[in-house]
């Protein structure tokens, strides 16, 4: 199992700490129950401000047929499904507890005749080829240990023309890019290098390292955009436009 190597600037202790926590979320695949129920509470602050920011954008493109991979609690669907009608609309979690809450969190915002979860493993979705208009994606990059064969499932479950939005957060974004992402999410600046460190994976991965190789490695169609914490991976299939 490949771990990447922290950021540039190897001797901080965010790199160290980005380090350490990428090596215990790969081992551990899933999130158990207890830490599950935390990760609910706690994924209301940093994490759900970028989740809004894409339900958003994602309700935008007016998509029928939608799927969120590694969708945790679900407040990024629950948040599209306020915002957009959807044909078909399911999260993907590797974690039981995980989905469990999401069910009942749908329950609680009466969504649950809108929205469907699966246990599933994102290197092998259970889902037919050509199937989605777009999949989207925000913090669970870090967790894969195969990285290449889940941008291939990405582009397999996507009709023509579909796109899979992958969001990470990246710690190592410049000073000033670190400074536009604080104002915008109204968080203090060391609180969201810290979230990055911790959940997220640096841009020399996306750069030079090894998601750059799992990517071209991948045969997809791709484009990785940075906006300041905030790193966005792009996928479509190949001949997908």
């Amino acid at each position: 199992m490949y771990v990447p190597r922290p950021s540039s600037n190897t001797g901080t202790l965010l790199g160290l700490l980005n380090r350490v926590f990428v090596r215990i979320q790969r081992w551990k695949q899933g999130i158990p129950r207890g830490a599950a129920d935390i990760y609910n509470r706690l994924a209301d602050t940093t994490i759900k401000l970028l989740q809004e920011l894409v339900a958003g954008e994602a309700a935008r493109l007016n998509p029928e047929r939608v799927a969120d991979m590694g969708c945790g609690p679900g407040s990024l669907l629950l948040r599209l499904v306020e915002l957009d009608e959807l044909t078909y609309c399911v999260g993907i979690d590797i974690s039981r507890p995980m989905a469990h809450i999401f069910w009942r969190n749908a329950g609680q915002r009466g969504a649950r005749h809108r929205v469907d979860v699966v246990v599933a493993d994102a290197h092998k979705m259970p889902l037919r080829r050509g199937c989605l208009d777009l999949l989207l994606s925000t913090g669970t990059l870090h967790h894969l240990r195969r990285p290449g064969e889940v941008f291939r499932e990405c582009a397999r479950v996507l009709r023509e023309g579909g796109e899979a939005w992958i969001y990470e957060f990246s710690h190592d974004a410049p000073k000033a890019e670190v400074e536009r992402t604080a104002r915008e999410f109204k968080r203090p600046k060391l609180l969201l290098r810290l979230v990055a460190a911790l959940h997220g994976l640096p841009r020399r991965e996306f750069e030079e390292g090894y998601l750059r190789r799992e990517l071209e490695e991948s045969g997809v169609e791709y484009e990785v955009t940075y906006e300041g914490v905030v790193t966005r991976i792009l996928v479509r299939p190949v001949g997908g436009g």
